[in-house]
């Protein structure tokens, strides 16, 4: 399925709940600037309820209508920002789902705090990669932000490593450390990395 299709189908699905008064593209996708190392950026719009405590139940509400394989909360935006992000395509491992829930007044009950409780290391790491890798892939400016990766997973000094080492060294991490879940998708990586 094609990346606008695909959005369109997540927007439509959205669009059925109660809860959401509009589904919204951002980003590359609504300027027409995607390539295929792009994900899909959405914006639901619950005013009317608490945006943070939503963001919380979108995994599962989503899980209704496509497999997920892994999401993440990114808890250095909350409580200002409430973003999700998910993966639901073994075939294409960059097209996550970026997901934020805003809402009009905006609700601050969800801290960074609880996001961190929810997500899992593997997950996170997971998704670090696919973005740096994908930063990587597109020649942008990506060092400080590979070797953060890397400290984060291994505690050690990126010294003498080129961000071409670290990728391998973290993937190769993903890939040992994979579920039946994750297996395919992380496989699906790998293409990339030759």
């Amino acid at each position: 399925m094609l990346l606008e299709e695909f959005a369109r189908d997540i927007c439509d699905y959205f669009e059925t709940l109660p809860q959401v008064k509009q589904c919204r593209l951002y980003g590359s996708l609504s300027r027409k600037t995607f390539d295929k190392y792009s994900d899909i950026d959405l914006e639901l719009d619950v005013s009317g309820i608490d945006n943070g405590r939503f963001l919380l139940e979108l995994p599962n509400l989503l899980s209704k209508k496509m497999q997920i394989i892994f999401y993440d909360y990114a808890p250095s935006l909350a409580p200002e920002k409430y973003v999700v992000s998910v993966a639901t395509k073994e075939e294409n491992p960059f097209m996550l789902v970026d997901i934020s829930c805003v809402a009009t007044p905006h609700f601050s009950t969800v801290t960074k705090q609880e996001l961190r409780r929810r997500n899992n290391q593997y997950d996170h790491m997971t998704k670090l990669f696919c973005t740096n890798l994908k930063h990587y892939l597109r020649g942008l400016a990506c060092d400080s932000e590979i070797q953060k990766m890397y400290k984060k997973l291994f505690l050690s000094e990126t010294f003498p490593f080129s961000k071409k080492a670290m990728l391998e060294q973290v993937y190769a991490w993903l890939k040992n450390n994979a579920d039946e879940k994750h297996a395919a998708y992380i496989q699906s990586f790998e293409r990339y990395l030759l």
